[in-house]
């Protein structure tokens, strides 16, 4: 007799349990009888019932789709085999069978009897069957069976039983923001591949904003100025191809009427006075036709780039409003819409950008500080609201009827200009879409207090952001949190705790995210430019020239370094690719922001060191301070160089000076 330990994980939602269980399996097959671990897997699925025994996979796999199935079933039988063939020991492709050998068989299959969009249901036998109410849950269930694959005495295999799950919520993204540090399309490539691998389905890319537009306009062609970085539309056409391969929609967001200094000052012609300005300070007229022949042209070629039904237009803190007061072509619009009250005409404009939006095909976003509640005549209720600060506006809104995204800025801004680092673990995994942080979240915060939305609100999901962040400090921030956040809006329900994540995370999806591309900055050797300890204080001043430079020259690197508070100032004393010379010349790295940067205040502590961080990567150089983003900015000429550290007379001392090179990662 050969007893078969059945066992039955059955965790959403009331609660999450324990991503690890270690157990004994008595079974027919020789690989059952093991000491093993149950997969830990993430996002935790609705049922799961493992039945006992593996199913090893030794060899060849293949993957079966019905010679009638659409294209897209069998372009994810292709990542299910992209992804099994990374696992050492196993070769899938997809159909038919071999004449000889018995392979293991993979059947992916469309039901529509599976209850619920995205959908699946994933049972491993002697065979493997993922079946799916549509493509989206199949990709799904394909993502659950890749995260299940567990190696036993070294052979890959799956652990015999059955899995059915679906969403709680359907918008499931990550807001990334290109505008203030510029992200490279691998960066966001790879991105998408984790977003895939843990089922978030929405990216949201920020393009254009008061520092830049990253998007390529044909229409208004002097927003994007020479030199900078940007998308051309046809890198976007296949970024979106790329990411609707893997199941995420590309949802662009292109603000305005404010946060447009850079469109104000390319054409002065959209502000009241026909003036550019300074960041916080520009904002479209309201009352020019030329605002809305601009605003719609740009909504038409965003239309042509992005298919997605949502376009997300912004149109939150109108610092620049009280313009509008005293212009006489946004007195006429007060006017003619019959408003009193510059809340009231904000109002009529956000409705107005909704009938371009419509116009153009596509649903309109705005941010939740968009629309006043209360105040008449209120935006049509098929605007969706993208929640991110101020529970008295959004808690409202969510009653009168708007769709809702939550984005509440504690605890989902996992690294921004005010909260930095963002959050602990602990504080994200006690948030779910139907939480909201009130009061807002602080730097420093550990535990936030929540209001619930109410009980009709109409809650999409919901999104994590990443604001004003380096490349890759931007990834070291991210991870794990991103990933508890992919799990509160798929499997929402009890708060659980961040030991019982963290031993799920640690149980392989580290090295799952490596796998995907994340790099692992640890892991690249450190330079000790000056052969000092790493408390070591260095003092430039003392050598014979005054300055020390590096012995070789460096192009692509990221370079850390701590100042004494007391020579906060303009400059850092730094210089980096510096040609040779007497003394070297190269980019200044100034602590002082560049013209059209204000949002570096407070980042200097007053007492102690302050920490720097500076990364060139091919023309961008961005600079952190002590966790913040100072400036990133253009170098119009990033030619390799030596690093100089000068002494300024003995006012810089540098401490824990570091560098990783960066060429070719």
């Amino acid at each position: 007799m050969n007893p078969v330990l059945a066992f039955e994980w059955r965790l959403r939602r009331p609660a999450k349990a324990a991503g690890l269980f270690l157990f004994a399996l008595l079974a027919p097959d020789p690989m059952a009888a093991q000491t093993v671990t149950v997969p830990a897997l993430i996002p935790t699925p609705l049922h799961v019932a493992y039945t006992g025994g593996l199913l090893a996979l030794r060899g060849r796999v293949r993957v079966m789709v019905a010679g009638e199935a659409p294209q897209r079933v069998r372009e994810i039988a292709e990542l299910l085999c992209n992804g099994l063939n990374e696992n050492k020991g196993v070769s899938a492709a997809i159909g038919p069978l071999p004449s000889t050998g018995q392979p293991v068989t993979v059947a992916l299959r469309l039901n529509r009897s599976e209850v619920g969009a995205e959908a699946y249901r994933l049972s491993i036998g002697d065979t493997v069957e993922i079946t799916a109410s549509d493509p989206h849950g199949l990709l799904w269930g394909v993502q659950t069976l890749l995260q299940s694959v567990e190696t036993v005495d070294g052979t890959c295999a799956l652990r015999r039983g059955e899995i059915s799950d679906r969403p709680a919520r359907r918008w499931r993204g990550l807001m990334l923001d290109p505008v203030r540090s510029w992200l490279d399309l691998a960066f966001i490539r790879r991105t998408v591949r984790v977003m895939s691998a843990y089922k978030l389905n929405v990216l949201h890319l920020h393009l254009i904003d008061d520092n830049a537009w990253r998007f390529e306009s044909k229409a208004w062609r002097k927003c994007n100025r020479p030199g900078e970085p940007l998308y051309t539309q046809a890198e976007l056409k296949e970024l979106v191809i790329f990411a609707a391969r893997y199941g995420i929609e590309i949802v662009p967001e292109f603000d305005v009427p404010g946060h447009s200094m850079t469109a104000v000052n390319a054409y002065p012609e959209l502000d009241c006075e026909r003036q550019p300005r300074t960041m916080n300070e520009a904002i479209f007229c309201a009352g020019r036709p030329f605002t809305w022949e601009f605003i719609d042209k740009l909504v038409a070629e965003a239309a042509e780039v992005f298919p997605s039904s949502y376009i997300h237009l912004g149109a939150d803190e109108p610092y620049g409003i009280k313009r509008w007061a005293t212009c006489p072509d946004c007195q006429a619009r007060m006017k003619a819409k019959g408003v009193t009250s510059l809340e009231a005409l904000y109002h009529t404009f956000i409705a107005d950008l909704d009938q371009v939006a419509q116009r153009h095909g596509k649903k309109l976003i705005v941010w939740n500080d968009a629309i006043h509640p209360g105040v008449a005549p209120m935006p049509p209720k098929d605007i969706i609201i993208d929640g991110w600060v101020n529970f008295e506006s959004v808690g409202p809104l969510a009653e009168a009827g708007y769709a809702m995204l939550n984005s509440s800025s504690g605890p989902l801004y996992l690294t921004s200009y005010g909260l930095r680092e963002g959050l602990p673990l602990d504080a994200v995994l006690l948030w779910d879409a139907r939480r909201f942080a009130h009061p807002r979240a602080k730097r420093g915060d550990t535990v936030l207090r929540y209001e619930t939305l109410p009980p009709n609100a109409m809650i999409l999901g919901g999104h994590a952001s990443a604001w004003a962040t380096e490349q890759r400090l931007t990834e070291r921030r991210l991870y794990p949190r991103l990933l508890a956040v992919a799990e509160d809006l798929w499997s929402e329900g009890d708060a659980q705790d961040a030991a019982e994540f963290e031993t799920r995370f640690n149980s392989g999806h580290l090295a799952r995210l490596r796998r995907l591309g994340v790099p692992d900055d640890d892991a690249l050797p450190v330079e000790r430019l000056f052969g000092t300890a790493a408390d070591a204080i260095v003092t430039p001043s003392a050598a014979k020239e005054g300055w020390l430079a590096s012995k070789r020259s460096y192009r692509d690197f990221s370079l850390r370094f701590e100042l004494p508070a007391s020579a906060a100032g303009e400059r850092t004393g730094v210089s980096i690719r510096c040609a040779p010379g007497a003394p070297p010349a190269g980019f200044a790295v100034m602590a002082a922001p560049p013209p059209g940067w204000i949002m570096t205040r407070g980042l200097l502590a007053a007492n102690g060191w302050n920490h720097f961080e500076v990364v060139a990567r091919g023309p961008v150089v961005t600079l952190t301070i002590n966790g913040g983003l100072a400036w990133s900015v253009v170098d119009p000429a990033p030619r390799a160089g030596v690093i100089v550290l000068s002494g300024d007379g003995g006012r810089f001392q540098f401490r824990n000076v570091q560098l990783r090179d960066l060429e070719g990662q």
